[in-house]
């Protein structure tokens, strides 16, 4: 009987071993910064020039 506790409890802090490795890989860890790059700041402007006595007017989109 004490052998199949001894080998349960030394199989059961393999497994655990084996598994903690594989756990941490998985952990995604989320700062204020990180969040910040998914929000761009962006603006558009009219841009208007004269190209042979024409009014030319872009609409330009600048994010940060």
């Amino acid at each position: 009987m004490k052998n199949i506790l001894l080998a349960s409890a030394i199989a059961l802090a393999t497994a655990s071993v084996a598994i903690a490795p594989t756990q941490a890989a998985t952990v995604v860890i989320k700062t204020h910064d990180h969040m910040r790059m998914h929000h761009n700041h962006c603006r558009t402007k009219w841009v208007t020039t004269w190209r042979h006595h024409q009014k030319i007017v872009k609409k330009v989109t600048a994010c940060n």
